[in-house]
């Protein structure tokens, strides 16, 4: 097992990224008739350039980052480092509690009208494509790592199990934001787990109750237990924001511009 999580963690995870969305992007061109391609462009620059944008702010934060995880380390801070259990043990149940501690931040996120100026640049994209796995505004980076830091803090939990969190959830990030939509049985038997691709879609619909629901990242029985879990087929959702449906505002610079912008929410 460990030999596994070492191989795991020690991947390249920019690596990882760029594989799954070349994987993505060229599968939804390739068997996807309708898709324009010059309108599929102009969605990836524009996403691209967010992302770029986000790691530079993420880059500048990760001093910070990392001296808390080490601070954490050091010192035995959190639950798991005040019982006697196996780091296998501590990993696994590490998953579940980094996944229930991002699903209480991202309800965050849209219950606070600061966070959510934000986030909603996020939800701002009037399609899904596996690019929209890249929309974030880059001070987004500095509300993740603080979730990362809390979750690390309250379980004790170190960095190389974040990392392993994070290669388990990229994959299933693409899928959930790519153009497809999967097979009924995945909602059915996946879906009874994880938080599978139609039903993050859900999340993405532009009527308030049901972007105000299925907030869990990779496990869905929080949103269950919490009682914010919808369903809705995916082809009855429109996706973006009522706010954002004007194209001139989908460019990442209107985005990037926008947390500091006047915008009302529209419900």
């Amino acid at each position: 097992m460990e030999d596994y999580f070492q191989k795991i963690i020690n991947f390249d995870q920019n690596l990882l990224v760029l594989s799954l969305l070349a994987i993505f992007f060229t599968l939804e061109q390739l068997i996807n008739s309708k898709i324009n391609f010059k309108q599929s462009a102009f969605h990836l620059v524009h996403n691209l350039l967010l992302q770029i944008s986000y790691t530079v702010v993420n880059f500048g934060f990760a001093f910070i980052i990392l001296t808390c995880f080490k601070w954490i380390t050091d010192y035995h801070i959190g639950l798991f480092n005040q019982i006697p259990i196996t780091y296998t043990f501590k990993v696994l149940v590490g998953l579940l509690c980094i996944d229930f501690t991002y699903y209480w931040s991202h309800r965050l996120y849209h219950i606070s009208s600061l966070f959510w100026r934000f986030h909603r640049v996020h939800h701002s994209d009037i399609q899904m494509a596996a690019d929209t796995s890249f929309r974030f505004h880059p001070f987004d980076a500095l509300l993740d790592g603080a979730s990362s830091i809390t979750a690390a803090a309250i379980f004790g939990l170190d960095a190389n199990i974040i990392l392993f969190f994070f290669a388990i959830y990229l994959p299933i990030l693409f899928a959930q934001h790519s153009k497809f939509v999967f097979p009924d049985w995945t909602d059915k038997i996946l879906g009874k787990i994880i938080m599978s691709p139609n039903l993050h879609k859900v999340h993405h619909h532009q009527k308030q109750e049901y972007t105000d629901s299925n907030y869990g990242n990779i496990f869905v029985f929080w949103d269950k237990l919490f009682e914010t879990y919808k369903i809705l087929p995916v082809n009855e959702i429109k996706y973006g924001l009522e706010e954002f449906d004007d194209p001139k505002k989908q460019n990442a610079w209107y985005l990037i511009k926008s947390p500091f912008s006047n915008i009302k929410r529209i419900k």
